[in-house]
């Protein structure tokens, strides 16, 4: 009789099998975050398609109706007089991705609804976009740049913008709040509350808003932003002199006025508007080749700080910075002179604001 003996065969150890098991979760997970990304990008590519389509589809309408629409919601038809630009506003995909904290397409409009924002966000990178939140516009798509137009959303109002040095300056006088008449006081409450030239609603809308300090500040002297837009705020006394110290140097002289270097009020101040100045070099002078900056200062004028009457013939704007406990620092721009003029004056006084960016 044979006897064949048999050995048992060697078994998986439990360590292999946890290893096995180890190794099929992370092929598992790294499958899992490989379709995320895939889902992830192409939600990112819908959002930039959808606004490139809105893009040209608001140009097209602007090209008719010589403005853009007030209002662009998901799902609406773009249309007017019979014609079709867009058949439906696309809806954004409603998954929130990365460190966006919305997934909506935000549009937003001028009050002369002459220019527009779409705000949305990406979750990666695409081509020279950066992750975060992007802005589309008239001058194309991509993060915001000065030179360009700010809407501030709070009221739909828009400024030019220009860049100065290292400095990134609103282009008018900021124009927010609801008017009060001149010989009321600011009060401490929720609204914003200006002043307009002479009383007259509409000079608000040329020249902006005059404030009283506090009032421009938000009754808090450590509040920079004070009434300005998100991402903008009241200069302090050196970020304003920081203009002529820039405009005095002897490599831009482009901005000086024959050849002195103090004298660069020109260079600020609108190429037309001003009372006219028989002083060389003054504002008011030869207004024509004002404004090589592009600052391009309106003269506002103020409101008297005790008697509420106005004055007019140059623009004052604050500074953030407080002098005792109740004056300001203050630059202005008079026709009459051609230096940069300004010292410390009442809060109570209103006059302009000039926002400086973050």
């Amino acid at each position: 009789m044979k006897i064949v003996n048999k050995k048992n065969k060697k078994a998986f150890t439990l360590i292999e099998l946890l290893v096995v098991i180890a190794i099929i979760g992370i092929l598992t997970a790294l499958a899992v975050v490989s379709l995320q990304n895939s889902r992830r990008s192409a939600r990112d590519a819908k959002r930039l398609a959808d606004v490139k389509q809105l893009q040209i589809a608001l140009e097209l309408y602007y090209q008719d109706n010589s403005n853009y629409p007030s209002t662009l919601l998901p799902g609406d038809t773009l249309a007017s007089n019979s014609i079709t630009y867009m058949e439906t506003i696309p809806y954004p995909p409603t998954i929130i991705d990365g460190d966006c904290s919305t997934s909506s397409y935000t549009y937003s409009t001028s009050n002369d609804q002459s220019y527009y924002n779409i705000h949305f966000c990406l979750s990666n990178s695409i081509g020279s976009l950066p992750a975060g939140e992007v802005v589309a516009s008239p001058r194309g798509l991509g993060t915001w740049t000065c030179g360009e137009r700010l809407l501030d959303e709070r009221d739909n109002q828009s400024y030019a913008t220009v860049q100065i040095g290292s400095q990134c300056w609103m282009a008018e006088n900021l124009n927010i709040g609801t008017r009060i008449e001149s010989n009321n006081t600011s009060t401490k409450n929720s609204i914003i509350e200006k002043y307009c030239l002479n009383n007259v609603e509409n000079n608000c809308n040329i020249y902006g808003g005059l404030y009283q300090w506090d009032e421009a500040m938000k009754y808090d002297e450590n509040n920079a932003q004070g009434i300005c837009p998100d991402g903008w705020y009241i200069p302090t006394w050196n970020e304003i002199n920081n203009i002529a110290s820039f405009l005095s140097l002897p490599s831009n002289s482009q901005y000086q006025c024959g050849g002195n270097p103090a004298y660069i009020s020109k260079s600020l101040a609108s190429a037309s508007g001003w009372n006219s100045s028989v002083v060389i070099c003054a504002v008011g002078n030869n207004q024509s080749t004002n404004n090589t900056t592009g600052f391009s200062a309106l003269q506002s004028g103020y409101r008297q700080w005790n008697s509420g009457g106005f004055g007019g013939g140059e623009l004052p704007f604050w500074s953030s910075t407080s002098y005792l406990s109740d004056k300001a620092y203050y630059r202005r721009i008079h026709y009459l002179y051609n230096v940069l003029d300004g010292s410390t004056i009442s809060r109570s006084y209103g006059i302009a604001v000039r926002c400086l960016k973050n």
